[in-house]
């Protein structure tokens, strides 16, 4: 591979709308050779299930059921969140992308008191991976000992550091306790193993050995005792090994945290990364290099722990979100969780896998907290795309959105290499001047990747024209003469030479979101992004005819280029020389993003809303924060839907294929008590008698200060950071207890000012300044809940 030329450079003109320039050419010859697929040293790991489904490695991608396969993992600690909840936030997991979960089993939330295990309520790990194996999620167990997670000590009991032995280490006196545990664990999920019909593929062991440990919280005399990293190496990991498996725990692969010097065991241990670019742990930090373009199939074998070349790349813990710490309050956006997907996607890696996927709240034990220190004692809410309480957030949808589109194209993209021209690697993150993008591609066909995203500054908007020269032929983006513009924060994927159920993609400026087939006919879904005019560039040999309702085609050497409108209401057909007839949607960034795809009555469905919707028993549910409206798009279109009785099908309309309900439901107005009984202090007294249509009820608080907690009958519910959002309590699960209790909320103030200390054998501090807390605004917001079923 190489760059050419290139192109036309123009001068940088800053202009008031912010872009970089007002145009930049790139032309880049693509000659990389096809990515050389084989074994590598996960042969002969995977296996089948009592159905005949399969799991298995190249050494670039796993693979399902015999085809390519890129999966989305999931992080949510089951023991975080209440047991009465979990099925629903499964099935949200599922309709929101992920295939497979992964779950920690902290040791020292089942046996806080030594030789005492729960494995009840919250804890019961059985009922949690039933759940799984009931909705059809693949699972991932990671046992520990040691898991971190911002839980104390690392998720080791405090009991533990009373022996005169090392913790994570190969000491006989620990293992021996590592064994019990292991012999624990395995009792829980005995028949679950994939092999036998349940859904745990894989299980890892430790976490970050030989690279992170963890504050010793047990420790209790100094604030700079840690857990040691592990000395031991691979052969620890190796023992850790051999004991989960004579303990009886034998999936078809394990896995390792494999980032920076962490132990990694030569043969059957799928090595997994880690992307954070908002690291409490960093001083001052610095833009990352996560949002830059490289091949981490050709990362240098001593950087790692590993030979690359022989693994698929694989991420467990891309940030999803970020946990807010006293010292440290980062904010991070779904910009930024949508583009470092993008960028490893682009990178090569083929399994995404979110830390966390699912926030929640640390359980209280019975001698103390189980936070890690400088953090909340309960909330775990992550900034998580479901956080605590059941929260969903915008990276929900950025997630879902590309989970999509590995589900539609992932079998192709799975076996393509990167390219990456050799001025991209010189790029640092500081840099704002040059645009970021690569390739992959296999046989000169693929998807082109630009990122406009970087943490910690601002990247402007830019226009752009590129061109791409294939043996194939060349892909210019766009085709027709002008630029088009990538907005600032955002990152895109766009295809190339791709075959479309018959028709040759010579180019497009549309993302790919979806396909699937509608009585055997292709619908392919693309979506416009803001600045980008929608742009199709077809081979013209492989096509009879184009019909399109709204926009511009025209036919010229030997293409056919279409401009449609974008919006789900319109769209275009094309019938191919054979006689099929395949349909384009082109929808906006907005409809995409309300996007999923569901099988429904028989058939593949698209389903645009403006609440979030998950499937289960055949029905679609409906949630909908504080609008008691909802509008749903289903194409292709059902005869007719049925609703609860409390529901309005206030319209019906019907577009070219998709049918749209507005549904109406009772408004709901909370009936809330608020009394100020003290400075600093909120008591809520509310009416628990919520009517059907409402599913939940969430106290939303803005306020000014440090730290706040909200406790009910004295018992901590939740705590929160102020790190400048607003702090969302869900009510559902604690409803009973309210009936007879207020909530009661607590900020502590920020201090501005000037503390003195003294130390003369007590601690005196003294305060000049002015401490800031107050309630700024506290709504009661209904959740809203409607369950439809297609007929």
């Amino acid at each position: 591979m190489k760059d050419t030329i290139n192109a036309d450079m123009c001068e940088h003109i800053n202009e008031p709308n912010d872009k970089f320039c007002s145009h930049r050419c790139i032309r880049f010859t693509l000659e990389a050779e096809d990515k050389l697929i084989q074994p590598g040293h996960m042969e002969g790991y995977g296996g089948y299930n009592t159905r005949g489904e399969s799991y298995d490695f190249t050494n670039f991608y796993m693979m399902h059921n015999g085809k390519p396969h890129i999966p989305v993992v999931g992080e949510f600690h089951f023991s975080r969140f209440v047991y009465l909840q979990w099925e629903e936030e499964l099935l949200k997991m599922k309709a929101g992308g992920v295939h497979i979960v992964a779950t920690y089993i902290f040791w020292n939330f089942h046996e806080e008191q030594e030789g005492m295990f729960n494995w009840s309520g919250n804890l019961n790990l059985r009922q949690f991976v039933d759940l799984c194996s009931k909705h059809e999620l693949a699972l991932i167990l990671r046992i520990g000992p040691f898991c971190h997670g911002e839980v104390r000590n690392g998720g080791l009991p405090d009991w533990l550091f009373n022996y005169a032995f090392e913790v994570r280490s190969n000491d006989e006196g620990y293992l021996f306790y590592a064994e019990r545990l292991y012999q624990e664990i395995t009792r829980q999920i005995e028949g679950c193993f994939y092999q036998n019909g349940g859904p745990i593929i894989g299980i890892q062991l430790e976490n970050e050995y030989m690279h992170a440990g963890a504050p010793m919280d047990s420790w209790g005399y100094s604030q700079d005792r840690y857990i040691s990293s592990g000395r031991d190496g691979k052969e620890h990991m190796e023992r850790l090994r051999r004991i989960a498996e004579n303990a009886g725990m034998k999936p078809m692969f394990y896995t390792a945290t494999a980032w920076g010097k962490a132990a990694v065991p030569a043969q059957g241990t799928l090595p997994m990364l880690a992307g954070y670019a908002y690291t409490p742990w960093v001083p001052n930090q610095p833009p990352s290099g996560e949002y830059l373009f490289r091949d981490l199939h050709l990362n240098p074998a001593e950087e790692l722990d590993y030979d690359s070349k022989h693994y698929p790349a694989a991420y467990c813990e891309l940030a999803g979100g970020m946990q807010v710490s006293y010292h440290a309050r980062p904010v991070v956006d779904a910009d930024s969780v949508e583009a470092m997907t993008i960028v490893k996607l682009a990178n090569g890696s083929n399994m995404v896998g979110y830390y966390m996927y699912h926030g929640g709240s640390n359980p209280i034990g019975n001698k103390t907290y189980m936070n890690e220190r400088g953090l909340p004692k309960v909330t775990y809410d992550y900034q998580a795309p479901l956080g605590e309480f059941g929260r969903i957030g915008e990276s929900y949808d950025r997630i879902r959105s590309l989970s999509m589109f590995l589900d539609a194209y992932g079998e192709q993209l799975a076996s393509m290499g990167c390219v990456i021209s050799e001025d991209q690697l010189t790029i640092a993150p500081e840099n704002t001047m040059d645009l970021r993008w690569s390739v992959r591609q296999r046989s000169g066909a693929g998807f082109l990747f630009m990122n406009n995203y970087q943490d910690h500054i601002h990247m402007p908007a830019r226009d752009i024209r590129l061109e791409l020269l294939t043996y194939q032929g060349n892909a210019m983006f766009p085709h027709e003469e002008g630029t088009m513009q990538l907005n600032s924060g955002k990152a895109v994927i766009l295809p190339f030479h791709l075959n479309l159920g018959g028709i040759k993609l010579i180019s497009a400026t549309v993302q790919p979101l979806t396909k699937f087939l509608v009585k055997e006919e292709l619908t392919a879904v693309f979506y416009a992004h803001e600045g980008m005019a929608p742009e199709y560039v077809i081979e013209a040999s492989s096509v009879a005819s184009v019909q399109l309702t709204a926009g511009t085609v025209r036919e010229q050497d030997g293409k056919y280029v279409l401009h449609p409108v974008a919006g789900k209401n319109d769209g275009f057909s094309v019938s191919t020389v054979d006689g099929k007839v395949i349909r384009i949607v082109t929808l906006t960034r907005e409809e995409a993003l309300r996007s999923y795809l569901f099988e429904l009555d028989g058939e593949k469905r698209l389903v645009i809303s403006s609440s979030h919707i998950y499937q289960q028993n055949e029905q679609l549910i409906s949630t909908s924060v504080g609008q008691n409206e909802i509008e749903i798009s289903i194409y292709p279109a059902p005869e007719r839907i049925i609703a609860p009785e409390y529901t309005i099908i206030s319209r019906m309309q019907q577009q070219r294929w998709f049918v749209t309900y507005t549904l109406q439901v009772p408004v709901y107005q909370p009936e809330v008590e608020i009394n100020y009984p003290q400075e600093h202090v909120a008591s809520l007294k509310i009416d628990t008698c919520w009517p059907k249509q409402v599913h939940d009820l969430f106290v939303e608080i803005d306020y000014e200060g440090d730290v706040a907690a909200a406790y009910i009958h004295q018992q901590l519910l939740t705590d929160h950071i102020q790190y400048g959002h607003t702090w969302n309590i869900g009510l559902k699960q604690s409803r009973h207890l309210l009936h007879d209790h207020a909530l009661r909320l607590l900020i502590t103030p920020l201090r501005k000012g000037k503390t003195e200390h003294f130390v003369n054998q007590a601690y005196v501090e003294r305060f000049h300044g002015v401490e800031l807390g107050r309630f700024e605004n506290i709504r009661m917001v209904p959740h809203y809940r409607v369950a439809i079923k297609l007929s």
